[in-house]
């Protein structure tokens, strides 16, 4: 279920004098232009002297007091649940899922977070909406060609990831329930695995802060697998984005721990199941899908030949 993007001027203005008062500064806002994210997702810029904003009493953390700015994604409350994925079949998106759910998923496995990932700031429920905030950043979508500086600051985001485990305490989705319909069912052990993952490492999720480091944003689909996912999906992503050739992004994802260690099939398997999602959604129409699954296919093909080498 999809609630489309709103505009942060098409939000309740209850809703809005809300989280000027939860902010205690004036503030305008900006639609996030590159958000992937349904409902809405928008970058307040707080005005000149503006109070601490960190969570609850506590002091802002420094990059969000030093940034000046907030990013507030949210979603619309959802529909009565007519049953929850455990009552029904055992799969993460019951019946009873809605894009809340991602935002509860988000705020629960943000403390886990790598360092370098913006903390989550406050949450602000009311006016049939649910907001989640959290602390400005500086940076810009990375930059996946060839050649650009960005490449190396985005492996050692994905470094600083891999040794992470998932949390004991959160619900997560599994690899398997991201992937397994495309599966055969034999696979399902090789998707198995205890580590932490982020799941989409497109270009607009990763943003670069000029001579610092990259950073890992948008968590609503974290997901517990084995550790070599996020770099075989960023592999993908060097193909169709960046415009590498499968050998360039190899080398790239050789910069990864984890990755010379993984077996090849379960590799191959996992970049097939992904290619065919993707071709799912080039027949929804879903913009640029098609350009991806091509590139999906090339990814897999590679790997698969590598596989049987």
């Amino acid at each position: 279920m999809s609630t489309g993007r709103i505009r942060w001027d098409q939000l309740p203005e209850a809703l809005v004098k809300a989280v000027g008062e939860r902010l205690g500064t004036a503030f305008t806002a900006r639609d996030a232009e590159h958000s992937a994210a349904a409902g809405v997702a928008a970058l307040l810029d707080l005005a000149a002297g503006a109070p601490d904003i960190g969570p609850g009493s506590s002091p802002s953390p420094a990059s969000a007091s030093a940034s000046g700015t907030v990013f507030v994604k949210g979603q619309r409350d959802p529909a009565p649940a007519v049953g929850t994925a455990s009552e029904e079949d055992g799969s993460w998106w019951g019946p009873g899922w809605s894009p809340v759910d991602e935002l509860d998923l988000e705020e629960a496995v943000n403390p886990y977070l790598p360092k370098s990932a913006p903390r989550v700031l406050w949450r602000l429920d009311g006016y049939g909406w649910q907001l989640l905030a959290f602390e400005g950043v500086p940076g810009r979508g990375a930059d996946f060609a060839p050649g650009s500086p960005d490449l190396a600051p985005v492996a050692a985001a994905l470094a600083e990831l891999a040794p992470l485990p998932a949390p004991p305490g959160v619900r997560l989705p599994t690899a398997w329930d991201r992937w397994g319909y495309y599966c055969a069912a034999a696979d399902r052990g090789l998707l198995a695995g205890s580590r932490l993952l982020h799941t989409d490492p497109a270009s607009t999720n990763i943003l670069v802060e000029e001579g610092v480091r990259a950073r890992l944003v948008d968590w609503s689909w974290a997901t517990a697998g084995p550790v070599w996912i996020d770099t075989a999906l960023w592999g993908m992503r060097l193909v169709s984005t960046g415009g590498h050739s499968p050998e360039q992004a190899w080398r790239w994802a050789a910069r990864v721990p984890g990755w010379s260690a993984a077996d090849p099939k379960a590799v191959a398997t996992l970049v097939r199941a992904e290619a065919r999602r993707w071709h799912d959604l080039a027949a929804e129409r879903v913009p640029t899908a098609d350009s991806i699954a091509r590139s999906a296919d090339e990814w897999a093909g590679f790997l698969a030949a590598r596989e049987g080498d």
